[in-house]
């Protein structure tokens, strides 16, 4: 059965704090929608929650880290939807997924990089995916509409589009989807802390969900911001993006 696991974690550089309140609102909503995805004709698979791993926002960030990960390698077992927080915590769930189950590439969907060598400290939500890299995994990021000073643009990846997205997931066995919400269109999607236009739609995230049937070992959504959610109706999205990436991961 797949397990859901809340972390609800973020740094002090987020330009606009909530975060860490995402993986409860996304609960909340799901009271809210259906089960079945009328998208892939298939009701979302029971699965486990163990609620969220909370700690101590005082102390460093890599002290968090390192205790986040430390009390996650003894839940996660088969497949894993984590919920966050910001994108920092892929810097604990793609290693521990790594130790667990081998080899898999990452599928980043974002508005932004993630590149930075240096954001507030080398560990951040700006400089995740430039870490992962160093780790040596395999990342493949598409949709991002800015690149940061520092930054380098993926070996795999696309500037403001998808294209070239089939080839990578295709070329790979097992995928691991690094989601932020920041990816839809902020006029679709207001509630995150940087909202970048140019985005997409859920049509075609659907349309990449597709693409992963019988593929995905573990996914994370993230940075969704409850507190820019005034009409709650970001919740909702995310509830049923939560949905459709379950009942994707369960096929």
């Amino acid at each position: 059965m797949i397990r859901v696991i809340g972390i609800p974690f973020e740094t002090s550089e987020n330009f606009l704090r909530g975060a860490a309140l995402g993986p409860s609102h996304i609960r909340w909503h799901l009271w809210g929608i259906d089960r079945y995805s009328p998208h892939f004709n298939a009701f979302m698979p029971e699965y486990e929650d163990f609620g969220d791993i909370w700690i101590n926002f005082d102390l460093r960030v890599e002290d968090r880290l390192k205790e986040i990960k430390e009390r996650l390698k003894g839940l996660v077992e088969g497949k894993v939807l984590f919920l966050g927080g910001d994108h920092t915590i892929s810097l604990i769930t793609v290693p521990v997924l790594a130790e667990k189950f081998g080899d898999f590439a990452i599928l980043h969907l974002d508005a932004h990089l993630d590149r930075w060598n240096n954001f507030g400290g080398k560990y951040s939500h700006a400089t995740v995916m430039r870490r992962l890299e160093e780790m040596g995994f395999k990342v493949g990021t598409f949709g991002y509409r800015t690149v940061g000073e520092e930054e380098y643009e993926p070996e795999f990846g696309c500037r403001f589009g998808i294209e070239g997205l089939e080839e990578f997931v295709n070329e790979n066995k097992v995928i691991y989807l690094s989601f932020d919400f920041d990816f839809f269109d902020p006029s679709f999607f207001p509630a995150v802390s940087n909202p970048e236009p140019m985005g997409f739609t859920f049509r075609d995230f659907i349309g990449i969900l597709r693409s992963l049937k019988g593929k995905i070992i573990g996914a994370e959504l993230l940075e969704y911001l409850p507190t820019l959610d005034y009409s709650h109706h970001c919740g909702t999205i995310a509830a049923i993006v939560f949905r459709e990436v379950l009942t994707v991961m369960g096929l």
